[in-house]
């Protein structure tokens, strides 16, 4: 690629700065350093390597990983002595931006971007890219197959900085996420609406009428717009009597879906896939197929009448008031807890009063869901705030307390980090001790 002048810096070893050496490697270019100041296992064999972010400015290009903040000081000072700052993302997007589809939002993206990929798998016969945020970059695949369609799951770290958007872009929703890395909301929406605010008039955004902040992108939106929840403007999907219903076409019942997740997310499915001209049938047959992802609400055992089930990917408090809609009334436990991402807990405080859930707490963050569940007036369906960070002996805590005809469900509402190496990690372990009772 022309604009990867070296020498080059990938700041971050973690999936993405590996994805990042290997591409270089496949692109002849071997003047890189790896930078990281955390985790440099792998690196050992790599030409040159350092546990430090100093001396940016010595490089032409540096490729910035989703995790290490775009306005760090190290990163401006090598800007402004003219270095280029990219990512695999913006990669990406500079090499494909009209054959990508990306999907965004606080809570759902990783089942909506599931369900989707498996739509146009059916549509494409297979010849599509899957890749984005918590998975593989794309840029090496779409380098390899300049004619298929890119499905990117995408986080606001990536997209904070960039001035170039993808073709269609979907905004599920937008509620206060990740602000132990964003300065504040406004900054996180900011980074979220990069994804719409450069698009072209031919284009796409498609926008959730029941998220006020997505709502709100539609006002400096350039290009097309789907809406999603009311029927809006030239191209809408609506619910009508439990019926996905596109643009007065009605497409499936949800009885026909075996799917746990949030309605919003399958009328966005729907809508990306009419935008790739998929037929009906095919979205019925891959919907009525399609069953849920890892770490999403996935079921792992029954034992004794007691159901366990696997949701570590849910880190906000929207997630887990997601999770307490697919569960019948007083037959839930839900374990909550983890590292903090600054979150609000109210809402779901109230939605497990109102739902009659009992609550296992755990983690560094069981202190603050504790007290905002007490501020609720729900504090006797607190079972236990275990501090322990033994997770063998806090599930075996929670399956004791448990009975016949429960579901206990991990659903965290927090980041992973006091105990776990991330929310996948957390969630292997958790159904590996389960299968172990």
């Amino acid at each position: 690629m022309n604009n990867l002048k070296e020498p080059i810096a990938i700041l971050g070893f973690g999936v993405e700065g590996k994805s990042a050496k290997s591409f270089l490697d496949n692109q002849g270019i071997n003047d890189v350093t790896i930078c990281d100041e955390n985790y440099l296992e792998g690196a050992q064999a790599l030409v040159r390597i350092q546990d430090n972010f100093k001396n940016l400015s010595d490089f032409q290009t540096i490729i910035r990983s989703p995790g290490v903040h775009y306005d760090r000081p190290e990163i401006k000072e090598a800007r402004e002595a003219g270095a280029t700052i990219t990512s695999m993302t913006e990669l990406a997007l500079e090499l494909a931006k009209d054959r990508i589809t990306a999907i965004t939002g606080s809570n759902g993206k990783t089942t909506t971007t599931a369900l989707v990929a498996e739509i146009l798998k059916k549509h494409y016969e297979g010849k599509v890219i899957i890749g984005g945020n918590d998975g593989k970059p794309v840029v090496q695949e779409a380098t390899n197959h300049p004619d298929q369609p890119i499905v990117m799951e995408v986080s606001s770290f990536q997209f904070a900085d960039l001035q170039i958007s993808p073709h269609i872009s979907a905004v599920l929703n937008i509620t206060p996420n990740h602000l132990d890395w964003h300065e504040d909301l406004e900054d996180y929406i900011n980074a979220k609406s990069n994804l719409i605010q450069h698009q072209s008039k031919d284009d796409w955004a498609v926008l959730n009428t029941n998220s006020e902040n997505s709502t709100k992108m539609a006002n400096n939106a350039p290009g097309q717009i789907f809406w999603i929840g009311e029927k809006k403007g030239n191209n809408w999907a609506d619910w009508e009597n439990d019926n996905i219903v596109v643009n007065d076409e009605v497409i499936i019942n949800i009885k026909d879906i075996k799917l746990k997740t949030h309605p919003d997310n399958l009328l966005f499915a729907v809508a990306i896939a009419k935008l790739h001209k998929v037929n009906s049938q095919t979205i019925v047959d891959a919907m009525k197929e399609f069953s849920g992802v890892e770490h999403r609400l996935e079921f792992v055992r029954e034992i004794n009448g007691i159901s366990f089930y696997n949701d570590s990917s849910c880190t906000t408090p929207e997630s887990a008031e997601v999770a307490i809609e697919q569960f019948p009334l007083g037959k839930l436990i839900l374990m909550l807890g983890g590292s903090s991402k600054k979150a609000e807990y109210g809402f779901l405080a109230s939605k497990i009063k109102n739902n009659n859930v009992r609550v296992y707490l755990y983690g560094k963050e069981g202190e603050v869901i504790h007290q905002a569940i007490d501020e609720a007036g729900a504090k006797d369906q607190i079972i236990n705030y275990n501090q322990s960070k033994n997770f063998e002996e806090i599930i075996k805590d929670v399956f004791s307390q448990a009975k016949e005809g429960d579901n206990i469900v991990l659903s965290p509402a927090c980041a992973s980090f006091d105990m776990f190496k991330n929310a996948k990690d957390r969630g292997n372990q958790f159904k590996e001790i389960v299968k172990g009772l």
